[in-house]
């Protein structure tokens, strides 16, 4: 299926939705769901950053640092793609693929670390000249084990001026094979910046 993405003749995206942009993020990550050191909300940041390497696909690296008030910390880097497709002047359709390490770093436990590979079908749609709406459907799939969360994503854009917008996004996302896993909700808003 990505194949028909990467051949679709190159068109332009919708005509205001930048690919080309640097956020600075509050973030909160609270897993629920599951008694013990995972039921609990991480604070910190995350910093995006996407850029446009033609008119159809663009390349997303984040970075997040957080931790919780006893002192436990969760740290994640990513880097992946995306494709875009127009489907009229002020919506977009786009894949998204991030190929994720993480690390749960517990002051009291033995530290987690491993790989997470997410997919994201969403809609970017320019509703006016300062206000842009994301909605999604997620998929993550942790490596070498049976847990698979899947669920949503949404957000906005408030344009401050043609450089900068503020930022808030949620996703809520629960395990769809293994029951005993935590459910996780995650929220983030910001600083813009379109380049």
């Amino acid at each position: 299926m990505l194949m028909i993405f990467l051949i679709i003749p190159a068109s332009i995206n919708a005509e205001d939705i930048s690919y080309d942009y640097i956020d600075l993020n509050i973030w909160s990550h609270k897993l629920s769901g599951q008694t013990g050191t995972a039921s609990s909300t991480y604070d910190g940041y995350r910093v995006i950053a996407s850029k446009a390497v033609s008119k159809n696909i663009h390349l997303v690296a984040s970075f997040i640092d957080s931790d919780k008030k006893n002192g436990d910390a969760f740290v994640d880097k990513a880097f992946g793609f995306g494709i875009n497709y127009p489907i009229d002047k002020k919506t977009d359709l786009v894949f998204e693929y991030s190929h994720q390490k993480y690390d749960w770093k517990y002051v009291s436990a033995t530290d987690i670390g491993g790989v997470n590979n997410i997919i994201e079908a969403k809609i970017n749609h320019q509703l006016s000249d300062d206000v842009e709406l994301t909605a999604g459907l997620m998929s993550n799939n942790v490596a070498g084990s049976k847990i698979l969360y899947q669920g949503f994503s949404a957000g906005a854009k408030y344009k401050i001026n043609d450089s900068f917008a503020l930022k808030f996004r949620m996703h809520n996302i629960k395990d769809s094979k293994v029951a005993n896993t935590a459910d996780l909700s995650t929220t983030e808003m910001g600083l813009s910046y379109s380049f």
